[in-house]
């Protein structure tokens, strides 16, 4: 015991004079700090020098894309803020939207768009009438197969009439009700559970049913991002 206190005693004689150095130097910035600031004044400061050093590290260490990748995206963050840059930006956009919007308007030259509800019922020979006046507005041909990621269908007959057959026996069942619906919810089952198998998935495999491609593909990203984040990464790229 006595050799421990000897040896802390024999460091601390050692280091005096670089702790007396750092003693004076730190009273003589206090002072300077006290006599320049009010105490309100140097608890901001200090507040936002230490958010700004938490904002460095996060930056510098505290992401998965380099730091030169980070620099250039942060750079074209600001520069977009530069009033040149978004008048720029507004104009391509605003070019961009008329050229669409020209586009479309030849496709219905004429047309006169309905605006509010008839005041009286319509037949159904009206409907019928009307509807095809809607669908002579088609110019293009998709079903020649020239057009991509439009019409996902096989043009067959046959396919044709169990598509109407389908319609005709589920056209009012409501997949949200699957205790009302219990016929929707095992052909999803279903459907889902041969989908699992073919990619070889076991029985803790599960999914759902989508609308369509492009919310399939926003499922897709949202679990890939959930399983991400799960996992500690807080900015996951795709």
């Amino acid at each position: 015991m006595a050799t421990g206190q000897s040896f802390y005693s024999k460091l601390l004689s050692d280091f005096e004079p670089q702790l007396s150095y750092l003693y004076e130097k730190t009273n003589s910035l206090n002072r300077a700090l006290t006599d320049s600031y009010s105490p309100l004044q140097l608890v901001a400061i200090a507040s936002v020098l230490t958010a700004c050093g938490i904002s460095i590290y996060q930056f510098l260490f505290n992401n998965d894309e380099d730091i030169q990748t980070r620099v250039k995206q942060t750079i074209f963050r600001l520069a977009r803020h530069l009033p040149i840059v978004q008048r720029e930006i507004a104009k391509a956009r605003n070019n961009t939207l008329k050229s669409i919007y020209a586009d479309m308007e030849k496709s219905i030259e004429g047309h006169q768009f309905a605006q509010a509800l008839p005041e009286r019922s319509i037949s159904k020979d009206e409907i019928i009438k009307k509807l095809h006046t809607y669908r002579n507005f088609e110019k293009i041909n998709y079903s020649s197969g020239h057009v991509s990621g439009c019409v996902y269908k096989v043009t067959k007959a046959d396919l044709t009439e169990i598509y109407n057959t389908i319609f005709d026996l589920f056209g009012e069942a409501n997949p949200l009700h699957a205790d009302v619906f219990p016929d929707i919810r095992t052909m999803e089952a279903e459907v889902v559970r041969c989908i699992a198998t073919m990619f070889h998935g076991d029985k803790n495999v599960c999914g759902t049913m989508t609308s369509g491609g492009t919310e399939s593909l926003l499922m897709a990203c949202k679990t890939y991002r959930d399983i991400a984040i799960a996992k500690g990464i807080k900015r996951p790229e795709m």
